[in-house]
């Protein structure tokens, strides 16, 4: 007897009293009725969601979204396979596809029904001359064989399925030249057979990224059920890319990250931001998670030269997703930590099947891109001698510059850049097992990764192994452990402008690339080193070059030889798990984590380096270490409600506490260099600038989740967190945070996808957040306290008032809205528009206070301040985010996808009184300042405005405070002055103080995004672009390529001023001149948009036939090659638009000086799985 699951039908039945010919046109239009019926019966879309589920489930499910009835008898489902399967809006015939594939069912679509049978046993017959034997193998993109696909002969009643080896044979009728593969979660192919015997086919992946699941907070949630913003890059687009870390590499991938990195330094940290910069003193570096544990993010400067960025500790190789979270429905959970946005990075894990190993290596070099062009020793001395002569001080016999001949006689022309850059070597290798079985979950990885820099001993090495483990005990208790070991290793001999050193330091790598002089070498003809005292010697210039005593602050090739400096880390980072299932909808999990964080820094500077000669010698250690605890414990309930209602709660409980200490020594006076430690062979001993310290805070937290979905088109969440810091004032420890979303499905609507617009707009989806979040990364653990220093007076121990602090001091706050819009159009291109609003209260700054106040800091440029809440911002902006997949069939496919974004900075208020806020000495520096004023953005270029050269006397023109031209002249003539006013008359030098105006913005008014990948059988073809439009940068470097004293020059002085009527922006030379450029003050001269657009990485990889690579027992061979920072188009002049010369700072983005320049990477990878 048939079981009958479908709704009931009610039907009229006229009375039939026609004619003949009514009755034959209506036989007929009941026939074309028929096949439309079981055309539009197929035709219908369907979206669910099958877990674990029974056929019988899946019928039903299917009936109540499409009123289809199924008939079948209940003994013919005993057998079925239980279907494991997400769709999205799938026609009905596609969901009946996969569901039946690899089932001993098959069905047939008979008007408004389904009937299901049996599938025919085959019976053995006879192969008849008109068959053919076709055989072959199915895989999945990862060369790895599926079991279990189904085979089917479209128009005939043939079909068959893989074994576990992925292998299928079938006899197919010559007529028949077409076959079907089917799998559930992979696009159905289908292949005409002609004469061949011999199909081997790759199954790609279901585009599922409606049903994918997203990490947040504490759990996950499937992207069509999310009500935040997120945006999710795979693992695999970032582990291929030569990046040291996982974060370098998410620039242009993700709408609303702006990221700012430089290969050129090895192991710095990028300038890393979500949606604007949300402070004007703290960080706006977003909170890093990974697996769960919260990282340690920017560089840690731990006494040394070198970038230290702590998520080189993760290899990328071992990370499976990234969600990058933005609003307040996404990030809201996290609290007080949540205003920068969140990023969520899910590590790898086993997957169900047998044991599969992964090799991945890729080997490379790299080499400095857009080195500033610099004179050679012939243009060198026209320059240099028509700069005396300008300043009437040249002498042909007593002062002039000339070459300097080597152990040959010939003239020496030194290209100093070759004795400091180098062509750099890339090595990495990486090595995974991984596998489950009914119970166990198990990966473990290992990976050795060296890199040699652009710059000479600027290195980086790193080992790490890591395992994740889950294991299933019984049906409700799970346990689970993961564990992270890294030890890394980066050396920076000469000062690349991070670290402890300023970008103008006289050891700076590329500054002595571009202003030694060439026409000295870094020897003297008897093979010593060319150094008088600390500095560059002039070799043949002495006795008849009285300008200058040096040709170079620092010999380069000294200090590289003689000089040693390197950070060390260790790092341990993981987490035990316990999970108990009382019942099958309440799950409690407990979780206690570390991330521990050990360094070292070693530094020697020889007695005969600039570095080290007036010391000495010197020895330096630094010993860090910072180690963190997080036990968390949370609740999940999930309860089965009414028929169309879901509800997920989640109730936790964190408690973080976090450990730092520090200590280190310094050693002068060196007896013997054989020693280059501080243990021994130094006679002096000292602890300043060791970066002494002991410190540590503590994070209690309360929060709670709820997920709300009905009838899976209208969806609301609520996160609530209660945070208590030890960080902040007496009266404000306390903190409540929120964020609310909603959602709703357009697209599942009756009337919508009853309407002629479901045929031109699909996934139709509105969402909506609002929330406060809050920021305490980068305040001092004891920022809000009053505090007391130790010292001696004689042997009588003291204390004196050390730091004032402010007991009122809290959180900043973020208030952030989200609106968003995602649908596809066509069902081919997919859009996604969010606006959001994020407005930023009681900033955190040092306001000051009258200087008879006597405020006290241990930073000098602190004095005289107290931190207190009292700004207010905001960033406002759009993101648009495009995909689509113009080409998709058996053997081509293009994937393309675009991101722009648009963000809005301005400041509301500052303190009372208080308009506006000067950095200046950016990067340590002088001569680059920027101002944040009420009204206007954060961060903004503040210089002196230059109005050119004057074409009759090429002096440089600058306007001051009142818009009246001021000409400079380093050597006035007798009767002017160094500074006039353009009648002739005496004037005052501009200054920052009186003559300074905010000039430009630094931020970009849009940045994105592009990326196309391409596949064609076995090769692939990845090109991502990045641009960014509307900002402005600070090109300090160029006051230094421009200093008319014994530096050299790059070759745009070529053009300067010489005789009257010339129409040049370089204005006349004159030994000494160093205001024409402004190497001391900010100038408008050196102000140039920092727009781009740049091949960030293109990759072409092939990947080995099945067919080949089966015979050796190895699942899959892909050889691949890529470019990293491939080309670059800017108006800008310098090394590169994206710069850091003050790191994650604030308030100082886009000011460059002397920063080294990007890297190009070229790599060679391999990756074998077995």
């Amino acid at each position: 007897m048939y079981n009958n699951c479908f709704a009931t039908v009610r039907r009229k039945v006229p009375y039939i009293s026609r004619t003949s010919l009514l009755i034959l046109k209506t036989i007929v239009a009941v026939m074309m009725l028929g096949f439309q019926l079981q055309a539009s019966t197929l035709a219908q879309s369907v979206t669910a969601n099958f877990k674990n589920a029974h056929l019988k489930d899946v019928f039903e499910q299917l009936r109540k979204q499409t009123g289809v009835g199924f008939l079948y008898k209940e003994e013919d489902l005993k057998d079925s396979r239980r279907v494991n399967a997400s769709f999205e809006n799938k026609p009905l015939e596609g969901v009946l596809q996969s569901c039946f594939a690899g089932q001993p069912l098959v069905y047939e679509a008979q008007n408004n029904f389904v009937v299901v049978k049996r599938k025919p046993i085959a019976v053995p017959m006879v192969q008849n001359v008109q068959e053919i034997n076709i055989h072959g193998m199915v895989t999945d993109q990862q060369g790895l064989p599926l079991q279990g696909v189904s085979i089917h002969v479209k128009g005939a009643g043939i079909a068959t399925n893989t074994d576990n080896q992925g292998m299928y044979k079938l006899n197919v009728p010559n007529r028949a030249n077409i076959l079907v593969f089917s799998y559930i979660g992979y696009d159905r192919q289908e292949v005409t057979v002609g004469e061949r015997t011999e199909i081997n086919i790759v199954l790609k992946e279901e585009e599922r990224n409606l049903d994918e699941v997203v990490v947040i907070g504490y759990g996950t949630v499937k992207r069509s059920e999310n009500t935040g913003s997120i945006a999710s890059v795979k693992g695999e687009d970032i582990a291929q890319k030569p990046t040291l870390s996982f974060e370098g590499a998410l620039g242009g991938q993700a709408a609303g990250v702006n990221m700012t990195a430089n290969a050129g330094i090895v192991n710095q940290a990028p300038v890393f931001r979500i949606r604007g910069t949300n402070s004007l003193s703290l960080s706006s570096y977003p909170l890093i998670v990974v697996d769960g544990i919260p990282m340690y993010t920017e560089d840690v400067e731990v006494g040394g030269n070198a970038s230290n960025n702590p998520l080189a500790a993760i290899n990328p190789a071992d990370i499976e997703s990234i969600d990058i979270a933005k609003d307040a429905a996404a990030t809201s959970i996290y609290g007080s930590r949540a205003a920068n946005g969140v990023v969520f990075v899910t590590t790898k894990s086993g997957k169900r099947g047998k044991a599969k190993v992964n090799y991945d290596a890729y080997f490379g070099m790299n080499k400095a891109v857009r080195l500033a062009e610099v004179l050679n020793a012939e243009q060198y001395l026209e320059i240099k001698n028509e700069g005396l002569v300008n300043a009437g001080t040249y002498d042909p016999v007593t002062n002039y510059y000339d070459y300097s001949l080597d152990a040959n006689g010939n003239r020496i022309d030194t290209r100093w850049y070759d004795y400091i850059f180098r062509t750099g070597t890339v090595n990495n290798h990486s090595i995974n097992i991984s596998g489950a079985s009914e119970a166990t979950r198990y990966f473990f990885s290992a990976g050795l990764t060296e890199q040699g820099g652009i710059v000479q001993k600027n290195d980086f090495d790193r080992k790490n192994i890591s395992y994740n483990l889950d294991h299933q005990v019984n049906d409700w208790l799970k346990v689970g452990s993961k564990m992270n070991y890294t030890t890394n290793k980066t050396r920076a001999v000469m000062s690349l402008g991070t670290g402890v050193n300023s970008v103008a330091s006289n050891s700076n790598s590329y500054r002595l690339g571009f202003i030694s002089a060439p026409i000295v070498a870094p020897f003297n003809n008897d093979g010593t080193y060319n150094v008088v005292g600390p500095n560059i010697g002039i070799m043949d210039n002495e006795g008849h070059l009285t300008a200058t005593p040096r040709m170079g602050y620092t010999n380069p090739v000294l200090s590289l030889s003689e000089n040693d400096d390197y950070t060390g880390n260790h790092f341990l980072q993981g987490n035990v798990s316990l999970d108990i299932n009382p019942l099958p909808w309440i799950t409690f999990r407990t979780v206690y984590a570390i991330n521990n964080m050990e360094s070292k820094t070693y530094r020697y500077f020889s007695p005969l380096t600039n570095e080290g000669q007036s010391r000495n010698g010197r020895a330096t250690a630094v010993n860090a270490s910072r180690q963190m605890s997080t036990w968390t414990n949370t609740l999940t309930l999930n309860p089965t409600l009414a028929e169309g209602h879901t509800i997920n709660v989640l109730l936790g409980h964190e408690e973080q506490r976090t450990e730092r200490d520090g200590f280190g020594l310094i050693r002068d006076n060196q007896s013997d260099d054989f020693y280059r430690n501080v243990q021994g062979g130094f006679s002096e001993l000292s602890l300043t600038n060791t970066n002494d310290n002991i410190a540590e805070n503590f994070l209690v937290s309360l929060f709670s989740r709820a997920q709300y979905s009905l009838q899976e088109k209208y969806f609301l969440s609520g996160n609530l967190r209660y945070d208590q810091s030890s960080v902040l004032g007496r009266n404000n420890k306390s903190g409540t945070f929120w964020g609310i979303g909603a959602g709703w499905d357009v697209f599942k609507e009756d009337f919508y996808a009853n309407s002629s617009f479901a045929q031109i707009i699909q996934n139709l989806k509105l969402k909506a957040s609002y929330g406060k979040v809050g920021n305490l990364t980068g305040i001092g653990d004891y920022a809000s306290l009053t505090t007391y220093a130790a010292s001696l007076y004689g042997v009588a121990p003291g204390l004196y008032y050390s730091t004032a602090g402010n007991e009122d001091l809290r959180w900043e706050t973020s208030k952030k809205m989200d609106l968003g819009l995602s649908f596809t159009a066509a069902n081919k291109f997919n859009f996604d528009i969010a606006y959001y609003d994020n407005r930023i209260d009681g900033l955190i700054f040092g306001v000051p206070t009258p200087s008879s106040a006597g405020i006290p800091s241990q930073i000098t440029a602190n004095r005289n301040q107290i931190l207190a809440n009292v700004g207010e911002m905001y960033n406002r902006g759009v993101e648009f985010t495009f995909t689509t997949t113009p080409i998709r069939n058996e053997n081509f496919t293009w994937n393309l996808s675009l991101n722009v974004s648009n963000n809005t900075n301005k400041v509301l208020s500052l303190a009372d009184g208080i308009n506006s806020l000067i950095t200046d000495a950016i990067g340590g520096s002088a001569g680059m300042t920027s101002i944040t004023e009420v009204g206007g953005p954060i961060g903004v270029i503040y210089a002196i405005r230059t109005d050119g050269v004057d074409s009759q006397t090429g002096r440089r023109i600058f306007l001051d405070g009142e818009d009246r031209q001021v000409f400079f002249q380093q050597i006035a003539p007798p009767g002017g002055y160094q500074w006039e006013y353009a009648d002739g008359s005496m004037a005052p030098a501009v200054n920052v103080a009186t003559d300074a105006v905010a000039y430009k913005a630094t931020q970009p008014k849009f940045f994105g995004g592009f990326s196309n990948r391409f596949s064609y059988k076995g090769f692939d073809l990845d090109m991502l672009w990045r641009f960014q439009i509307g900002g402005y940068n600070y090109w300090g470097t160029q006051s230094q390529h421009m200093d008319h004293r014994f530096q050299n020059n790059i070759v745009k002085v070529l053009d300067r001023w010489q005789n009257p009527g010339d129409i040049t922006d370089v204005p006349r030379l004159q030994d000494g001149d160093i205001t024409s450029w402004g190497y001391s003050v900010p100038i408008t001269a050196n102000v140039f948009k920092s727009d781009f657009l740049r091949l960030q990485n293109i990759a072409l990889g092939y990947t080995l036939p099945t067919g080949f690579t089966q015979k050796a027992q190895i699942d899959r061979i892909r050889v691949y090659g890529s470019i990293q920072n491939a080309l670059l188009f800017t108006p800008y002049p310098g090394a590169d638009p994206e710069v850091t010369s003050a790191g994650n700072a604030t308030t100082s983005q886009g000011f460059d000086k002397n920063v080294a320049p990007n890297a190009r990477t070229f790599t060679f990878g391999l990756q074998v799985s077995f």
